[in-house]
């Protein structure tokens, strides 16, 4: 039996998230077909099963890249001198067409169909919203954030207010996103400092660290 390499085990794995992504933001989640993703990628369906059993579990993987990527900025910009805040309101920075957006909508709107769908997004949601909590409790100790905010009531807030932001570019794709990102980052700012203090702003990220978190 030939040995799996991981490396390109995971090379491919990745390849195939990419041609599933470029396929789903051109077709629409349910447009998009298993068929269409394996003639994306270069492959045969029974080479796709190599990898992932199902499109629900590209799916997931896409939401498990998501939260691993946001994971890994928060905890670069907390341990690298920045604030919690400041933190936190980058993540309003990250970019995202009015396609992904669009995309992002119609996988909660499939969630309330599909249960599979469901099961995937909601938990997603609740490791992020861990996640934000945890840093939120991380500020309180620090004595950055109001001591007397309820962690897991304001992560959701937060999350909902990432949520809309993504919103904005289809009510109304001439807005200017830096104006609106810069508001929902008064927001968050609002929302969260202890004594109506200003958060201190984030450091500029280096071409290595932008990389790394693409």
């Amino acid at each position: 039996m030939r040995k799996l390499d991981p490396i390109k085990h995971e090379q491919k794995r990745q390849e195939i998230l990419a041609a599933a992504m470029r396929c789903f933001l051109r077709s629409g989640l349910s447009g998009a077909s298993t068929a269409q993703i394996c003639a994306e990628a270069s492959i045969s369906p029974g080479h796709l099963y190599h990898y992932f059993e199902s499109k629900d579990a590209i799916i997931a993987a896409m939401a498990d890249a998501r939260l691993e990527g946001a994971s890994e900025r928060v905890k670069q910009e907390v341990h690298g001198g920045g604030s919690v805040i400041s933190a936190l309101q980058s993540e309003f920075e990250q970019p995202a067409s009015a396609a992904q957006s669009a995309l992002f909508f119609e996988m909660l709107a499939e969630s309330r169909r599909n249960p599979a769908m469901g099961k995937i997004l909601h938990g997603r949601s609740r490791s992020m919203r861990n996640l934000i909590a945890e840093v939120i409790r991380h500020g309180q100790a620090r004595g950055e954030i109001q001591p007397a905010l309820h962690p897991e009531t304001a992560a959701m807030a937060i999350l909902g207010l990432m949520d809309a932001r993504k919103a904005v570019s289809l009510h109304d794709p001439k807005q200017d996103a830096k104006k609106v990102t810069a508001l929902f980052k008064l927001f968050i700012n609002g929302l969260l400092c202890s004594d109506g203090k200003t958060a201190k702003p984030s450091r500029p990220r280096t071409p290595a660290q932008r990389s790394r978190s693409a």
